[in-house]
């Protein structure tokens, strides 16, 4: 939200794709529509915009050349963000993600938010968040995830094992 403000701020053109598993987790559509040019909703199942996930509203995007965006950002699961990589990565569409692992102290001691980028470790709390998706390595870092999915259904929330793979 907070880099799409400034986005438009800047003079840019921002197109949001929001989507979420229903419409009751289609998240700030109205203060993302006071800035963007655009706002696509889109939902798993249908009850919102478009029926299916963000990367095919960002696919009909990317397929029209008066709509191809210059830049992406991406924000949400390993998964979508992996694929909207896929994506934009054959275009050379400059690809940013906000990378949201597991952040105990905030310094980087802990490891818990290590991820390789361009094959070297960084640490979401202290690097990042943001990073080029061109470089993360998203398949390692969906597994090192997976180490907290016990923990995170003992206390109630869904894992990465839970969440649909949106390629």
């Amino acid at each position: 939200f907070p880099m799409a403000r400034a986005l438009a701020e800047a003079g840019n053109e921002v197109t949001a794709i929001v989507g979420g598993r229903s419409k009751d987790y289609v998240l700030l559509v109205d203060e993302l529509s006071a800035f963007c040019s655009e706002v696509r909703t889109c939902t798993d199942d249908g009850t919102l915009g478009t029926h299916g996930f963000v990367t095919q509203v960002l696919a009909d995007v990317l397929a029209d050349e008066s709509t191809r965006p210059g830049a992406v950002f991406a924000v949400g699961p390993i998964g979508m963000m992996a694929a909207v990589a896929d994506m934009t990565r054959p275009d050379g569409i400059e690809t940013i993600v906000s990378l949201n692992p597991i952040m105990v102290d905030g310094t980087g001691m802990c490891g818990g938010c290590r991820v390789t980028v361009d094959g070297v470790t960084k640490f979401a709390c202290v690097d990042g968040p943001e990073f080029d998706a061109h470089k993360v390595d998203f398949k390692e870092l969906a597994q090192r995830l997976k180490t907290y999915d016990e923990h995170e259904c003992r206390l109630g929330r869904p894992g990465l094992a839970d969440e649909k793979d949106d390629a």
